[in-house]
C-alpha cells in the first residue's frame, strides 16, 4: 500500500466565527447589524489574533461587519498581508427578527404561520421570515466564496458568523439547511478544511479557539503538518 501524501498544491482554509458580542450574551438576532463586543469578546479577539498569526495565512477574508472585520484587520496588520472584505461572508439577514430577542421569535412569527429555524415547503425549500434570507440564498453566497477559494492555494482565513458558517457546512456536505442549525459553533471556534481544487473540500477539524492555539503553538505542531485526515 502506498503511503498517503498531501498534494503539493493543497489549499488550507480556516473559517472562524467572530468573538462574543452583546447580541450573543443578551440573546437577540444581530444579523446584518453592527453590534459591539463584550469585554470577554475583546479578550477572545486578542487571543484569536494570536492564533491567526500562528496559522500564517497568505490572505484574510472577512465579513464587512465590525465584529469580524476588526479582528481580521488586526491579524492582517500583524502579518503584513491583505485583509479583504467580502460581502458574501456577511451574516444571514433575519428580516423582521433583526434586533429581536430569541425568546420572542415564536410570538413574532406566529401571525405569519412561520418558525425559526425556517421550516421547509413540500419541495424542500426554506420559508424565511418576511424580509429575511432563505437558506438557499445564504448558500448561494457560500457557493460564491467556495468558487473563489477553489482557484487558490496556500492558506486562507475567512472570518464570518454563526448562521453563515452553519450554511457553509451544509453547502459543503450537501445536507439540508435546517439540519445545520443543530451544530453549535462557539464564538471564535474554527472550522478547518483542505482543498485540492474544484469542489474538493475535506473537513480537517472543528475546534474552539483554545485548542486552535494549542495545536498551532503550545505543542509546537506546525499547521503545515496537518493532513487532510485530521479530525477532532
Amino acid at each position: 500500500m502506498q503511503p498517503f501524501e498531501v498534494p503539493a498544491q493543497v489549499h488550507r482554509i480556516l473559517f472562524m466565527r467572530h468573538p462574543e458580542s452583546v447580541a450573543n450574551t443578551q440573546r437577540f438576532f444581530s444579523g446584518r447589524r453592527d453590534v459591539e463586543l463584550t469585554e470577554h469578546g475583546v479578550e477572545q479577539r486578542d487571543h484569536a489574533v494570536r492564533a491567526l498569526v500562528a496559522f500564517h495565512p497568505d490572505r484574510i477574508w472577512t465579513s464587512p461587519l465590525s465584529r469580524c472585520k476588526d479582528m481580521a484587520q488586526m491579524a492582517a496588520n500583524e502579518l503584513g498581508i491583505p485583509c479583504e472584505v467580502k460581502d458574501d461572508l456577511a451574516e444571514m439577514d433575519f428580516g423582521i427578527l433583526e434586533s429581536k430577542r430569541f425568546a420572542d421569535a415564536e410570538e413574532i412569527l406566529k401571525p405569519y404561520g412561520l418558525t425559526f429555524p425556517w421550516a421547509s415547503d413540500e419541495n424542500g425549500h426554506s420559508i424565511p421570515a418576511p424580509e429575511a434570507e432563505s437558506y438557499e440564498q445564504v448558500r448561494s453566497r457560500c457557493r460564491n466564496i467556495l468558487n473563489e477559494l477553489s482557484s487558490l492555494s496556500g492558506r486562507t482565513v475567512c472570518i464570518s458568523h454563526g448562521g453563515y458558517l452553519r450554511s457553509m457546512m451544509a453547502e459543503i456536505f450537501g445536507i439540508p439547511g435546517s439540519s445545520s442549525w443543530n451544530v453549535h459553533l462557539a464564538n471564535v471556534s474554527s472550522i478547518f478544511f483542505t482543498s485540492t481544487g474544484s469542489s474538493d473540500f475535506k473537513l480537517g477539524f472543528v475546534v474552539p479557539l483554545s485548542q486552535v492555539f494549542t495545536i498551532f503553538v503550545t505543542f509546537g505542531v506546525s499547521p503545515r503538518g496537518i493532513s487532510n485526515d485530521c479530525c477532532y
